[in-house]
């Protein structure tokens, strides 16, 4: 057989030990290893059925993501790492990436990862703050970080990455630096940057909209936060690749670049989204839906969930998400992909517009640093 080009594969866990207060994901708290158990038989389910689907394409990044993935029994996770590698062509040298909360994080479980092939880790941290992590809902403190961080390493990972948080009301720059000076200190070879997004439904949401009681992060303090951080690792020796992202020379996170540079993905799990084949699709977000979509044989995705869009609103998701990456994107890739001129569809006025904030370098368009700031305003432009 054929393998065609390379697709990324996204494995959503939808569970969780708890909610934390800002978390609007899809996610459910959970802690009973049976419905687990059951939920890693309907991801090997639909494994199947997706590689009957698309039986030629080969993967070369995995990313288990949730919720928490790794309240899962390792076992378990094991399993269905096991039955993508019987099912699809998995390339030798495969990124795969588990997501894990440092409560969850025990010896025996890095140890069953990486004998499946996990060789990624995202440790899910966000402040080394013990106020901080309380004031969030987190379930784990800063020690319990430190020691997560620490024992992947120790077991065999050599790619771990951290989250932070910024942008936390009643968070000080002094603690968003004792933070990231911690962060560094633990020397990860990838560093994710969030700032706080208060969404409605979540508990943040009504504790500044509704009952008045918290008020949100200056615009200026975030961006404050935020030059900060990126100040600090670039002393340290990362490189800042992607707006929210920055990595230790060659540990650029394979599959998230795959979601920038408009390639192909395909996901599993409720809500999860596609992006393959030039098809957009999305999962039903039910747990119980999807289960009996699974059960009956059928892919988990009801009619209304098939997205289409126009070829300008694909130019659009092109460019907004190609300007993400701190390099920019190929104007010819654009040109390559939809056979258009790229300055016949947009407007080259935009660069005068913007003078300062975007630029061409070579052939690439791309924000500069003083663009990054204010990123969403300049590819709104675009879409």
């Amino acid at each position: 057989m054929t393998i065609t080009s390379d697709i990324g594969l996204y494995i959503h866990v939808p569970f969780c030990i708890r909610k934390c207060r800002y978390c609007r994901f899809l996610s459910f708290t959970c802690s009973e290893n049976k419905l687990l158990a059951e939920y890693a038989d309907a991801l090997i389910r639909e494994i199947r059925i997706r590689y009957g689907e698309w039986p030629y394409r080969k993967i070369d990044s995995i990313y288990i993501g949730g919720g928490t993935p790794s309240i899962m029994p390792a076992e378990d996770m094991g399993r269905v790492v096991k039955e993508i590698k019987d099912n699809f062509f998995v390339s030798h040298d495969c990124e795969i990436t588990i997501e894990a909360n440092p409560a969850t994080i025990t010896e025996d479980k890095l140890k069953t990862y990486l004998d499946c092939g996990i060789n990624r880790i995202s440790i899910g941290v966000q402040s080394f703050d013990n106020a901080i992590l309380n004031f969030l809902g987190r379930v784990h403190d800063k020690n319990d970080a430190i020691s997560a961080v620490r024992l992947a390493k120790k077991t065999g990972f050599d790619n771990v990455n951290i989250d932070l948080m910024f942008g936390i009301p009643g968070q000080t720059m002094k603690m968003w630096r004792d933070s990231i000076r911690q962060c560094l200190f633990l020397r990860p070879e990838h560093i994710s940057l969030y700032s706080l997004q208060i969404e409605e439904g979540t508990p943040f949401y009504d504790m500044i909209y509704v009952d008045k009681v918290l008020s949100e992060v200056s615009e200026n303090v975030d961006r404050d936060m935020f030059s900060q951080a990126l100040m600090m690792m670039d002393d340290a020796g990362y490189h800042h690749y992607e707006i929210s992202n920055a990595s230790l020379p060659g540990f650029e996170s394979r599959h998230n670049l795959k979601y920038w540079s408009y390639n192909d993905y395909l996901g599993l799990g409720p809500g999860a989204s596609s992006f393959i084949g030039g098809q957009r699709f999305k999962n039903c977000e039910s747990v119980s839906e999807y289960l009996k979509f699974i059960k009956s044989g059928m892919p988990p995705v009801k009619p209304e969930k098939v997205e289409t869009y126009s070829e300008r609103e694909e130019m659009g998701i092109f460019v907004f998400t190609g300007l993400r990456k701190t390099e920019g994107f190929s104007i010819n890739d654009f040109e390559n992909t939809f056979k258009k001129d790229f300055f016949d569809v947009y407007d080259p006025s935009i660069l005068e517009k913007y003078k300062g904030f975007i630029e061409i370098d070579g052939l690439n368009l791309k924000l500069t640093e003083k663009g990054l700031d204010v990123s969403n305003k300049i590819m709104a432009e675009f879409v």
